[in-house]
C-alpha cells in the first residue's frame, strides 16, 4: 500500500510541475503579448509571435504573413520584428529603421504588460483570500479577548506598527517582536503561575501568561487602538519559548481564530495597483541588497526553481497560495526585464535612447555581440542559481 502511496505522489507532484510550467508559459505570453500589442499598434512589421524556444510543435501564417508558433522548450518566447538585430539600413520596415520613441514603447511594453497582469492577479488575490490584513473570525466567551475583540475586526498593526509586507512586517512577525521586547522574561517565580495555564509538548513543561499588547483595529470603517491580550509561553526556567491567543492548551478550537482579510470588490480596486507597486518596490529592495551583499545568490532562483517552487507552494497550499504567487511572478518578470542587462528589453532600451539623444545608432554588430556575451552570461548565471538551490 505505501508503495502505492508513493507512486500516486510522485503522480500528483508532476501533475504541479505541469501546472507551474503552465503557469510560467502564461506568463511569458502576457509578456510577449506586450511587445505584440504595441508593434501592431505602431504598425511594425511582425514576422513571428512564438511561445518557446526550439524546434516548433505547432504553427500557422496568417493571411499577413505573421507565424504564430508553439515550440518546444515553454521557458521563454519571444515577437520577432522585420529586421530585429541588422542594420536594415536599405529595409524602411525593418525594425531599426522604426523612430527611437516607438522602439522604446515596443521594448517597454512587454514589462508593461507584465506589471497590468500583476495589478489584476493583485485584484483577484486580496477578494478571493486576502494576503496582509487579519482579521478576526471567531470569538466567544470562552477566549482571553471576549469582550475586546469583535468578529469582523480587521488588525493591521501592534504597537503603532503598521502590517507591511514590504519589510517583511506581517502580523506574526510584528506580534512576536512586540512580545519579546517587551515580555521576553518572566520577572516573577515560575512556580506562581498556576497549573491549569502550564502544559506539557515533547516531554517538557511550559507556562502561559496573559499579558496586554497594543492592537492597532479597524472597526466599522473606524480606526481604534485595543489593548488585547496573548498569553506569553515560558519554560521552566522563565525564558520566552512563544506565544499563543489561546486562553489553555486545551481549548476549544472554535475558541478563537483568525484569518486573512477578504477585501470587498471596491477595496480591491483602489489597492490592487497599490499592492503590486509595493511587491515591484520589495523585488528593487531585494536586488539592491544582492548587489550589497547583504542577500547570497542562494535568495535567488532560475526558471527551475521557479517551476519546482509553483509545485511545491500549490500542492502544499492549495489554490490559496497559486494566488498568491502568480502576481509576484508577474510583477517580477516586470522589474526582471527592465534591468539594464544585456539580452533584455532594459538593456535595448537604452541603447535606443542613445541613438535617440546622439542622433546616430550605434553599430548593430556591437550591440549584437554585448546581447549574445550577455544572454550566455544571462544563462550561465540562471542556471548556477537554480543549481545552488538543490545544493
Amino acid at each position: 500500500m505505501s508503495n502505492l502511496l508513493s507512486v500516486a505522489s510522485v503522480f500528483t507532484y508532476i501533475g504541479y510541475i505541469i501546472l507551474a510550467i503552465l503557469v510560467l508559459l502564461f506568463m511569458v505570453l502576457i509578456h510577449e503579448l506586450g511587445h505584440y500589442t504595441a508593434g501592431k499598434i505602431l504598425k511594425f512589421k511582425i514576422n513571428e509571435f512564438s511561445i518557446g524556444f526550439g524546434p516548433k510543435l505547432l504553427q500557422k501564417t496568417k493571411k499577413n504573413g505573421e507565424k504564430i508558433s508553439l515550440r518546444a522548450f515553454p521557458l521563454g518566447g519571444y515577437c520577432a520584428f522585420e529586421g530585429e538585430g541588422e542594420e536594415g539600413k536599405e529595409n524602411p520596415l525593418a525594425f531599426n529603421n522604426q523612430k527611437p520613441w516607438k522602439r522604446l514603447i515596443v521594448l517597454f511594453f512587454g514589462a508593461f504588460f507584465n506589471f497590468l497582469s500583476a495589478i489584476i492577479f493583485s485584484f483577484i488575490l486580496l477578494v478571493s483570500s486576502g494576503y496582509d490584513l487579519v482579521e478576526i473570525k471567531n470569538l466567544n466567551n470562552n477566549s482571553i479577548n471576549y469582550g475586546v475583540f469583535q468578529t469582523g475586526d480587521v488588525i493591521y498593526g501592534i504597537d503603532g506598527n503598521n502590517i507591511d509586507f514590504v519589510n517583511d512586517e506581517y502580523f506574526n512577525n510584528l506580534l512576536s517582536n512586540s512580545i519579546q521586547k517587551n515580555y521576553s522574561k518572566y520577572l516573577g517565580s515560575i512556580e506562581e503561575l498556576e497549573n491549569e495555564y502550564s502544559f506539557v509538548d515533547d516531554g517538557k513543561t511550559y507556562y502561559l501568561d496573559s499579558q496586554p499588547i497594543i492592537f492597532n483595529v479597524e472597526r466599522n470603517g473606524e480606526q481604534i487602538e485595543i489593548t488585547g491580550y496573548i498569553n506569553v509561553i515560558y519554560n521552566t526556567k522563565g525564558e520566552y519559548a512563544g506565544w499563543s491567543m489561546y486562553s489553555t492548551e486545551k481549548t476549544n478550537n472554535n475558541e478563537f481564530s483568525i484569518g486573512n482579510y477578504k477585501y470587498s470588490f471596491w477595496e480591491g480596486l483602489t489597492q490592487a495597483i497599490p499592492f503590486t507597486c509595493k511587491w515591484a518596490w520589495k523585488i528593487i529592495v531585494i536586488l539592491g541588497q544582492l548587489l550589497t551583499g547583504q542577500l547570497s545568490l542562494t535568495s535567488l532562483g532560475g526558471p527551475v526553481t521557479t517551476i519546482n517552487m509553483i509545485a511545491t507552494y500549490t500542492q502544499t497550499g492549495g489554490l490559496a497560495y497559486l494566488l498568491v504567487l502568480i502576481p509576484l511572478i508577474a510583477v517580477n518578470l516586470a522589474v526582471f526585464n527592465l534591468l539594464p542587462i544585456p539580452a533584455l528589453d532594459g538593456f535595448q532600451m537604452i541603447f535606443v535612447a542613445i541613438e535617440w539623444i546622439r542622433k546616430k545608432p550605434i553599430k548593430q554588430n556591437v550591440i549584437n555581440m554585448i546581447n549574445n556575451i550577455g544572454l550566455i552570461a544571462l544563462l550561465c548565471f540562471v542556471v548556477l542559481v537554480d543549481i545552488l538551490q538543490f545544493i
